[in-house]
Protein backbone atom coordinates (compact mmCIF):
# COMPACT_ATOMS: atom_id res chain seq x y z
CA UNK A 1 0.00 0.00 0.00
CA UNK A 2 1.51 3.47 -0.79
CA UNK A 3 2.01 5.47 2.11
CA UNK A 4 1.29 9.39 0.74
CA UNK A 5 3.13 12.25 2.61
CA UNK A 6 0.04 13.83 2.83
CA UNK A 7 -4.12 12.41 2.33
CA UNK A 8 -6.46 15.97 1.61
CA UNK A 9 -9.85 15.12 3.30
CA UNK A 10 -12.44 17.32 0.95
CA UNK A 11 -11.83 18.26 -2.74
CA UNK A 12 -13.50 21.38 -2.13
CA UNK A 13 -11.07 24.98 -3.97
CA UNK A 14 -8.98 25.42 -0.30
CA UNK A 15 -8.65 21.20 -0.89
CA UNK A 16 -7.60 21.25 -4.95
CA UNK A 17 -5.30 24.52 -4.06
CA UNK A 18 -3.70 22.66 -1.08
CA UNK A 19 -2.99 19.62 -3.73
CA UNK A 20 -1.35 21.65 -6.03
CA UNK A 21 0.85 23.52 -3.22
CA UNK A 22 1.41 20.00 -1.82
CA UNK A 23 2.72 19.16 -5.20
CA UNK A 24 4.71 21.86 -5.39
CA UNK A 25 6.57 21.06 -2.44
CA UNK A 26 7.52 17.26 -3.86
CA UNK A 27 5.08 16.29 -1.65
CA UNK A 28 3.08 12.87 -2.63
CA UNK A 29 -0.66 13.34 -2.54
CA UNK A 30 -3.62 11.48 -2.36
CA UNK A 31 -7.16 13.87 -2.34
CA UNK A 32 -10.36 12.02 -1.39
CA UNK A 33 -14.10 13.57 -2.18
CA UNK A 34 -16.70 12.64 -1.20
CA UNK A 35 -19.13 13.73 -3.85
CA UNK A 36 -18.62 12.29 -7.32
CA UNK A 37 -16.78 15.67 -8.66
CA UNK A 38 -14.39 17.62 -7.73
CA UNK A 39 -15.25 21.62 -6.64
CA UNK A 40 -17.13 21.72 -3.34
CA UNK A 41 -19.72 24.30 -2.91
CA UNK A 42 -19.01 26.65 -5.85
CA UNK A 43 -19.00 23.79 -8.46
CA UNK A 44 -21.83 21.23 -6.48
CA UNK A 45 -24.29 24.11 -5.51
CA UNK A 46 -24.01 27.44 -7.46
CA UNK A 47 -21.37 26.82 -10.34
CA UNK A 48 -22.88 30.06 -11.99
CA UNK A 49 -22.80 32.44 -9.05
CA UNK A 50 -19.69 34.82 -9.34
CA UNK A 51 -17.20 35.04 -6.47
CA UNK A 52 -15.28 38.01 -5.83
CA UNK A 53 -13.00 38.07 -3.02
CA UNK A 54 -10.15 35.83 -5.29
CA UNK A 55 -7.07 38.27 -5.38
CA UNK A 56 -6.07 39.13 -8.84
CA UNK A 57 -9.64 37.55 -10.19
CA UNK A 58 -12.35 40.24 -10.53
CA UNK A 59 -14.74 38.30 -10.63
CA UNK A 60 -15.13 34.29 -11.14
CA UNK A 61 -18.15 31.35 -11.85
CA UNK A 62 -17.50 28.71 -9.15
CA UNK A 63 -17.46 25.95 -11.96
CA UNK A 64 -14.67 28.33 -13.62
CA UNK A 65 -12.59 28.63 -10.69
CA UNK A 66 -12.99 24.94 -10.46
CA UNK A 67 -11.91 24.09 -14.02
CA UNK A 68 -9.02 26.59 -12.98
CA UNK A 69 -7.70 24.81 -9.95
CA UNK A 70 -8.01 21.61 -11.95
CA UNK A 71 -5.40 22.92 -15.02
CA UNK A 72 -3.09 24.15 -12.07
CA UNK A 73 -3.24 20.44 -10.63
CA UNK A 74 -1.95 19.31 -13.62
CA UNK A 75 1.52 20.55 -13.03
CA UNK A 76 2.13 18.86 -10.22
CA UNK A 77 1.58 14.85 -9.58
CA UNK A 78 -1.07 13.94 -7.14
CA UNK A 79 -3.85 11.02 -7.04
CA UNK A 80 -7.61 11.90 -6.66
CA UNK A 81 -10.33 9.31 -5.45
CA UNK A 82 -13.91 11.21 -5.57
CA UNK A 83 -17.00 9.27 -4.47
CA UNK A 84 -15.50 8.09 -1.31
CA UNK A 85 -16.67 9.24 1.88
CA UNK A 86 -14.41 8.79 4.74
CA UNK A 87 -14.89 6.31 7.87
CA UNK A 88 -12.27 6.65 9.46
CA UNK A 89 -9.22 8.19 10.77
CA UNK A 90 -6.65 6.18 12.98
CA UNK A 91 -2.72 6.18 14.06
CA UNK A 92 -0.48 4.00 13.76
CA UNK A 93 3.63 3.50 13.29
CA UNK A 94 3.53 4.86 9.91
CA UNK A 95 1.18 7.90 10.49
CA UNK A 96 -2.39 7.63 9.24
CA UNK A 97 -5.02 4.45 8.54
CA UNK A 98 -7.53 6.43 6.64
CA UNK A 99 -10.36 4.09 5.28
CA UNK A 100 -13.51 4.66 2.96
CA UNK A 101 -16.65 3.25 2.28
CA UNK A 102 -14.52 1.63 -0.63
CA UNK A 103 -10.75 1.57 0.13
CA UNK A 104 -7.90 2.40 2.60
CA UNK A 105 -5.04 4.51 2.74
CA UNK A 106 -2.11 5.18 4.24
CA UNK A 107 -0.79 8.81 5.05
CA UNK A 108 1.93 10.55 7.14
CA UNK A 109 -0.07 13.36 7.68
CA UNK A 110 -3.88 14.42 7.17
CA UNK A 111 -5.27 17.70 6.10
CA UNK A 112 -8.67 18.42 6.04
CA UNK A 113 -10.62 20.53 4.26
CA UNK A 114 -14.07 19.53 4.27
CA UNK A 115 -15.83 22.79 4.63
CA UNK A 116 -18.62 23.12 6.64
CA UNK A 117 -18.90 19.49 6.56
CA UNK A 118 -21.46 17.55 4.61
CA UNK A 119 -24.44 20.19 3.60
CA UNK A 120 -28.04 19.95 3.84
CA UNK A 121 -30.24 22.90 3.04
CA UNK A 122 -32.23 24.60 6.09
CA UNK A 123 -35.58 24.66 5.24
CA UNK A 124 -38.60 26.39 5.87
CA UNK A 125 -40.37 23.22 7.09
CA UNK A 126 -43.31 23.87 6.19
CA UNK A 127 -46.09 21.93 4.46
CA UNK A 128 -46.28 21.32 1.08
CA UNK A 129 -42.55 22.35 0.85
CA UNK A 130 -41.45 18.62 -0.34
CA UNK A 131 -44.13 18.36 -3.30
CA UNK A 132 -42.87 22.24 -4.64
CA UNK A 133 -39.07 20.64 -4.36
CA UNK A 134 -40.02 18.07 -6.43
CA UNK A 135 -41.75 19.91 -9.13
CA UNK A 136 -39.23 22.30 -9.39
CA UNK A 137 -40.93 25.73 -8.11
CA UNK A 138 -38.83 25.27 -5.27
CA UNK A 139 -35.15 25.23 -4.68
CA UNK A 140 -32.44 25.95 -2.53
CA UNK A 141 -29.48 26.72 -4.65
CA UNK A 142 -29.19 27.43 -8.38
CA UNK A 143 -27.02 25.47 -11.07
CA UNK A 144 -28.94 26.71 -14.05
CA UNK A 145 -29.95 30.33 -14.43
CA UNK A 146 -31.94 29.96 -17.50
CA UNK A 147 -34.20 27.57 -15.76
CA UNK A 148 -35.46 31.00 -14.05
CA UNK A 149 -35.79 33.53 -17.39
CA UNK A 150 -39.30 35.21 -17.86
CA UNK A 151 -40.51 34.01 -13.93
CA UNK A 152 -41.50 35.63 -11.34
CA UNK A 153 -39.14 34.81 -8.27
CA UNK A 154 -38.73 34.99 -4.27
CA UNK A 155 -35.64 34.61 -2.67
CA UNK A 156 -36.21 34.17 1.04
CA UNK A 157 -32.60 35.36 3.14
CA UNK A 158 -30.97 38.04 3.98
CA UNK A 159 -27.65 37.20 3.75
CA UNK A 160 -24.54 37.62 1.33
CA UNK A 161 -25.39 34.87 -0.98
CA UNK A 162 -29.37 35.62 -0.96
CA UNK A 163 -28.50 39.43 -1.72
CA UNK A 164 -25.77 38.49 -4.94
CA UNK A 165 -28.45 35.56 -6.47
CA UNK A 166 -31.34 38.40 -6.36
CA UNK A 167 -28.79 40.59 -8.36
CA UNK A 168 -27.81 38.03 -10.44
CA UNK A 169 -31.30 36.71 -11.08
CA UNK A 170 -32.52 40.38 -11.70
CA UNK A 171 -30.83 40.17 -15.09
CA UNK A 172 -33.04 36.96 -16.58
CA UNK A 173 -36.10 36.80 -14.28
CA UNK A 174 -39.24 39.61 -14.89
CA UNK A 175 -39.80 40.10 -11.12
CA UNK A 176 -37.14 39.61 -8.20
CA UNK A 177 -38.43 39.55 -4.69
CA UNK A 178 -36.38 39.44 -1.42
CA UNK A 179 -37.91 38.33 1.65
CA UNK A 180 -35.94 39.05 4.93
CA UNK A 181 -37.83 38.06 8.25
CA UNK A 182 -35.40 41.13 9.62
CA UNK A 183 -35.42 45.03 8.98
CA UNK A 184 -31.80 44.87 8.24
CA UNK A 185 -29.73 42.39 5.91
CA UNK A 186 -26.71 40.75 6.86
CA UNK A 187 -25.07 41.08 3.79
CA UNK A 188 -21.78 43.64 3.16
CA UNK A 189 -22.94 46.70 2.50
CA UNK A 190 -21.74 47.84 -0.82
CA UNK A 191 -24.18 44.82 -1.33
CA UNK A 192 -27.22 45.71 0.31
CA UNK A 193 -26.62 48.96 -1.72
CA UNK A 194 -26.44 47.89 -4.94
CA UNK A 195 -29.44 45.66 -3.90
CA UNK A 196 -31.50 48.89 -2.67
CA UNK A 197 -30.54 50.86 -6.08
CA UNK A 198 -32.03 47.99 -8.52
CA UNK A 199 -35.20 47.06 -9.19
CA UNK A 200 -35.57 44.26 -6.72
CA UNK A 201 -38.62 45.01 -4.89
CA UNK A 202 -37.72 43.86 -0.47
CA UNK A 203 -40.31 42.88 1.91
CA UNK A 204 -38.70 42.95 5.63
CA UNK A 205 -39.53 41.62 8.22
CA UNK A 206 -41.76 39.13 6.51
CA UNK A 207 -41.73 35.43 7.25
CA UNK A 208 -43.14 32.43 4.96
CA UNK A 209 -46.20 31.30 6.76
CA UNK A 210 -47.73 29.13 4.19
CA UNK A 211 -46.81 27.91 0.86
CA UNK A 212 -50.24 28.67 -1.79
CA UNK A 213 -50.77 27.44 -5.29
CA UNK A 214 -49.77 30.66 -6.60
CA UNK A 215 -46.79 31.23 -4.47
CA UNK A 216 -46.20 32.61 -0.83
CA UNK A 217 -48.46 33.58 2.25
CA UNK A 218 -46.37 36.25 3.68
CA UNK A 219 -46.65 37.45 7.73
CA UNK A 220 -45.01 40.80 9.33
CA UNK A 221 -42.43 39.30 12.02
CA UNK A 222 -44.23 39.86 15.55
CA UNK A 223 -47.63 40.65 13.90
CA UNK A 224 -50.65 39.04 12.92
CA UNK A 225 -50.62 41.14 9.26
CA UNK A 226 -50.30 38.64 6.35
CA UNK A 227 -50.33 39.57 2.43
CA UNK A 228 -50.07 37.00 -0.70
CA UNK A 229 -47.31 37.14 -2.53
CA UNK A 230 -47.67 35.66 -6.49
CA UNK A 231 -44.29 34.11 -8.00
CA UNK A 232 -43.56 31.48 -10.00
CA UNK A 233 -40.84 29.88 -8.22
CA UNK A 234 -38.84 30.30 -4.99
CA UNK A 235 -35.53 30.50 -3.96
CA UNK A 236 -34.90 29.17 -0.38
CA UNK A 237 -31.71 31.11 0.97
CA UNK A 238 -30.88 30.54 4.20
CA UNK A 239 -27.94 28.75 4.50
CA UNK A 240 -26.83 25.03 5.41
CA UNK A 241 -26.89 22.87 8.30
CA UNK A 242 -23.49 21.15 8.67
CA UNK A 243 -22.94 17.69 9.22
CA UNK A 244 -19.06 17.33 9.95
CA UNK A 245 -17.36 14.28 9.79
CA UNK A 246 -16.91 12.13 12.78
CA UNK A 247 -13.35 10.89 12.12
CA UNK A 248 -11.52 10.91 14.97
CA UNK A 249 -13.59 11.58 18.24
CA UNK A 250 -10.09 13.51 19.87
CA UNK A 251 -10.62 16.38 17.75
CA UNK A 252 -10.77 19.82 19.63
CA UNK A 253 -13.99 21.38 18.49
CA UNK A 254 -15.58 24.94 18.53
CA UNK A 255 -18.96 25.74 19.60
CA UNK A 256 -19.64 26.07 15.75
CA UNK A 257 -18.85 22.97 15.24
CA UNK A 258 -15.35 23.27 13.11
CA UNK A 259 -11.82 22.36 13.90
CA UNK A 260 -10.05 24.24 16.41
CA UNK A 261 -6.33 24.84 14.81
CA UNK A 262 -2.97 26.68 15.68
CA UNK A 263 -0.94 29.32 13.84
CA UNK A 264 0.35 26.69 12.11
CA UNK A 265 -3.12 24.95 10.99
CA UNK A 266 -2.03 22.15 13.35
CA UNK A 267 -5.09 20.52 15.33
CA UNK A 268 -4.81 19.22 18.90
CA UNK A 269 -3.98 15.80 17.15
CA UNK A 270 -0.40 15.31 16.17
CA UNK A 271 -0.28 15.05 12.23
CA UNK A 272 -3.62 16.24 11.69
CA UNK A 273 -4.35 19.40 10.10
CA UNK A 274 -7.03 21.66 9.09
CA UNK A 275 -7.58 24.82 6.76
CA UNK A 276 -10.60 26.45 5.14
CA UNK A 277 -14.06 26.53 6.15
CA UNK A 278 -14.28 23.70 8.47
CA UNK A 279 -11.10 25.43 10.85
CA UNK A 280 -11.38 27.64 13.54
CA UNK A 281 -9.19 29.87 15.51
CA UNK A 282 -8.68 33.12 16.61
CA UNK A 283 -9.87 36.27 14.32
CA UNK A 284 -11.00 33.70 11.54
CA UNK A 285 -12.38 35.11 8.29
CA UNK A 286 -14.43 32.51 6.04
CA UNK A 287 -13.19 33.73 2.92
CA UNK A 288 -11.86 31.49 0.07
CA UNK A 289 -8.69 34.40 -0.07
CA UNK A 290 -7.92 33.00 3.03
CA UNK A 291 -8.35 29.33 2.88
CA UNK A 292 -6.38 29.32 0.38
CA UNK A 293 -3.66 31.07 2.75
CA UNK A 294 -4.67 28.62 5.23
CA UNK A 295 -3.92 25.69 3.03
CA UNK A 296 0.08 26.95 2.07
CA UNK A 297 0.62 27.69 5.89
CA UNK A 298 -0.37 23.78 6.46
CA UNK A 299 1.69 22.20 3.57
CA UNK A 300 4.40 24.08 4.82
CA UNK A 301 3.91 22.99 8.37
CA UNK A 302 3.31 19.33 7.27
CA UNK A 303 6.86 19.48 4.88
CA UNK A 304 8.44 20.81 7.96
CA UNK A 305 7.50 17.88 10.41
CA UNK A 306 7.84 14.69 8.64
CA UNK A 307 10.82 13.11 7.12
CA UNK A 308 11.19 13.79 3.22
CA UNK A 309 14.25 13.59 1.25
CA UNK A 310 12.11 14.44 -1.51
CA UNK A 311 10.72 17.48 -0.44
CA UNK A 312 11.39 20.87 -2.09
CA UNK A 313 12.76 23.15 0.95
CA UNK A 314 13.71 26.19 -1.38
CA UNK A 315 12.67 27.88 -4.81
CA UNK A 316 9.58 29.71 -5.83
CA UNK A 317 6.61 28.72 -8.56
CA UNK A 318 8.20 30.86 -11.32
CA UNK A 319 11.19 29.44 -10.97
CA UNK A 320 10.02 25.81 -10.55
CA UNK A 321 7.55 26.06 -13.43
CA UNK A 322 9.21 28.49 -15.77
CA UNK A 323 10.27 28.24 -18.48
Amino acid sequence: MKNYDVLIVGGGPVGLYAAFYAGMRGLSVALVEAFDEVGGQPQNLYPEKKIYDIAGLPEIHGADLTKNLLKQLELVPYDCFTGQKIGKIEKNEAGFSVSTDSNEFQAKSVLMTTGAGLLAPRKLDIEGEESRYQAGSLSYFIKDLESFRGKKVAVLGGGDSALDWSLMLENVADEVHLVHRRPKFRAHEMTVEQVKASTIELHTPYQVSALTDTGLELQVVKSDEKCLLEVDKILVNYGFLTNHLDLIEALDVTRSGRILVDREMKTNFDGIYAAGDGADYQGKVALLSVGFGEAVIAINAITNSISLDHAITKGHSSSLFGK
